[in-house]
């Protein structure tokens, strides 16, 4: 008999292009992932994938099951969907967020999220913008919060807050209190992180636009070195300004005032169209309602079960 697990091993499979990256998506194992395929090639008496290549890829026939099999998903997604019930056919959920998420907000949505889908195991992963959506695009982790530095077809993006930045320096940097331009501001080395970080990127592309000739110092891809290399002198930063307000406030920083303001970095909610959509759906509005960069005053308190479930990391 047909099952639902064999038609999503050969959606996945033929659509991340092999069996170690379709296991980690449907968190089991590459010789079950086989074992899956073998049964419906079985059942249906066709070879749905040329194993002679390198990657997995799909036969004639193989393409007309998948597009069958895409559908019969998508109706079982609507009809639990019908019933209020997305969570039903999810066991993990991978969520990849940079580090200012990390640092903010997610520890309380993450609580809502045990709270609210005690039955779905959440996986966060933290990383830079660039690198979550290639994991995205992947299938390794199943919905990432980033500014907008995605252009995947296969890409659903719901917005969230907008990021205000500043620019800020080390009080010993830059004695002056008066509004400064943004060619005397950049006179200084600018510190930035990787390129990889999808604000960075976007104001790298503004600093083109501005016609700015600047000085970069990659302080890695850590928000937190980067402030403490901006407190210690090394140059100005642009940073994220309620987060950092409080050692604005203490005088450990200084903000720059800029005739000019620095443009905000939206941030969204991404995350495939072929995967459970209704499901991150759902986890994107409930990171709609939580995002928020400013520095939490408390974490949220950690609330154990007395006898916390033991899941098997491997579903097969």
């Amino acid at each position: 008999m047909l099952t639902f697990k064999q038609i999503e091993a050969v959606h996945w499979v033929g659509k991340l292009g092999s069996f170690a990256a379709a296991a980690d998506k449907l968190n089991t194992t590459q010789s079950a992932i086989s074992k899956r395929l073998a049964e419906i090639e079985m059942l249906l008496d066709v070879q749905l994938f040329d194993r002679s290549r390198r990657t997995a890829r799909l036969t004639e026939k193989g393409q007309e099951i998948l597009a069958l099999g895409e559908e019969m998903l998508l109706l079982r997604e609507r009809f639990i969907a019908s019933a209020g019930r997305e969570s039903i056919a999810v066991r993990r959920f991978r969520i990849g967020v940079t580090e200012l998420t990390a640092l903010t907000w997610l520890p309380s949505f993450v609580q809502a999220f045990r709270h609210t889908y005690p039955d779905v195991e959440l996986q966060p992963e933290i990383d830079v913008s660039v690198g979550l959506c290639e994991k995205l695009k992947k299938g390794a982790v199943d919905l990432i919060i980033v500014p907008p530095v995605f252009n995947d077809v296969n890409f659903e993006a719901i917005p969230l807050k907008e990021l205000t930045l500043a620019w800020m320096c080390s009080p010993e940097l830059c004695t002056q209190r008066k509004t400064l331009t943004l060619q005397q501001i950049t006179a200084y080395p600018v510190l930035m992180q990787v390129e990889r970080s999808g604000v960075d990127v976007g104001y790298d592309r503004w600093f083109r636009e501005k016609g700015l000739s600047i000085q970069r110092i990659y302080a890695g891809n850590s928000l937190i070195a980067l402030s403490a290399l901006t407190m210690l002198g090394f140059g100005v930063s642009y940073l994220p300004a309620e987060y950092f307000s409080d050692l604005a406030i203490s005088g450990q920083l200084q903000v720059l005032r800029s005739d000019e303001s620095l443009p905000k970095v939206p941030y969204f909610a991404v995350y495939r169209s072929d995967g459970p959509i209704a499901f991150s759906q759902r986890v994107a509005v409930m990171a709609e309602e939580f995002c928020d960069f400013s520095k939490p005053v408390t974490m949220p308190r950690i609330v154990h079960k007395n006898t916390p479930p033991h899941r098997n990391p491997k579903n097969t």
